[in-house]
């Protein structure tokens, strides 16, 4: 027999080998995810709402051999710096980040940074919304709407109206909300750096009106410390059903504030559909529903297309707000 012809046919069924053993190792790694924790980037200090929320859904999360989350605080920038840092990291499906996509979006359109994360990190779903409420204290008498716009229209540049951040969509739909009212011209916009600080001030009558979240504001509403007058969304809010919404009102400002899980661009389509589908169950669990409306917020799983489908639509109606923002700042 040819030697170079034995040769040849054994390199060839070594190669042959090769191929067939790294499909074998690709396969099983995908099916024996995760085989590790998995780390999840909570891109703010420990005891706020996306942390509470993600330690919460571990309690009730089953992930395929025996696997669970493990949380990462990263604070910084607004949540920018854990943010930055989930981008960055490798996708493997051992590094997620629970977030808020609204947040994402703000770093963009705020100018923070160039890259559209909302769209560079991939949207796995969201978990839980959250709602941006306008709120009075007592000290204003106010019960109503109609209270606040015939106090304002009647003492204009007296009235201030307190906000968590600036250049973020907190502001764009503070001012949307305030310019459907008639009466953005006639207030003065006071940024804090939180959503506590912004609270304390609304408590303290340092601003007459605020807004910010139902997670910030539910234990002083129930108080009577903070009297809600509208909610910022198409849809009531569960945890106090008894305020309208910007779309039942006429307002055409419906943007919510949905807690979201992110994995990095690239990311294999069958590691997302494991994450997806493991917290589609917590979801699902009525003591976990239960556990997450006591904290201001209201579970609601969509699938990561699809609230990235809705989350585009809201960037188109709060861009050109930004671009007044910055002419103004």
């Amino acid at each position: 027999m040819n030697v170079k012809g034995i040769l040849k046919g054994s390199l060839c069924v070594m190669m042959a080998g090769a191929m067939l053993c790294g499909c074998q190792s690709s396969g099983s790694s995908e099916a024996d995810y995760p085989s590790k924790s998995i780390n999840v980037i909570v891109p703010f200090a420990p005891g706020g709402g996306s942390d509470v929320l993600t330690r919460s859904m571990m309690e009730y999360l089953e992930l395929p051999n025996d696997q669970n989350f493990v949380v990462i605080n990263v604070d910084g920038a607004a949540g920018y710096t854990g943010c930055q840092q989930a981008f960055n990291s490798a996708n493997d499906g051992y590094t997620l980040l629970a977030h808020n996509p609204m947040d994402v979006v703000s770093y963009t359109l705020g100018g923070t940074t160039d890259v559209e994360l909302y769209k560079e990190l991939e949207l796995i779903c969201g978990i839980a919304d959250d709602f941006n409420f306008l709120v009075t204290n007592k000290q204003s008498g106010w019960t109503s709407l109609e209270d606040v716009i015939e106090y304002v229209k009647a003492h204009p540049g007296e009235v201030k109206v307190g906000n968590t951040g600036s250049m973020n969509c907190n502001m764009a739909d503070c001012l949307r909300v305030l310019d459907a009212m008639g009466i953005k011209d006639d207030v003065t916009v006071v940024p804090y750096d939180s959503g506590s600080d912004n609270k304390v001030a609304a408590m303290g009558n340092h601003v007459q009106l605020s807004v910010n979240t139902g997670a910030d504001i539910q234990a002083s509403v129930e108080s009577g410390d903070l009297v809600p007058l509208l909610v910022i969304s198409d849809r009531r809010s569960k945890s106090l059903p008894d305020v309208p919404c910007t779309k039942e009102v006429g307002y055409d400002v419906v943007t919510t504030k949905p807690r979201g899980m992110y994995a990095p661009k690239g990311t294999s389509p069958e590691k997302i559909q494991v994450i997806s589908d493991a917290i589609a169950q917590v979801c699902s669990n009525e003591e976990f529903q239960q556990k997450v409306l006591s904290l201001g917020l209201e579970v609601n799983f969509v699938p990561g297309s699809e609230l990235q489908t809705k989350i585009d639509g809201w960037v188109k109606d709060i861009a050109p707000m930004f671009d007044e923002m910055k002419q103004e700042a």
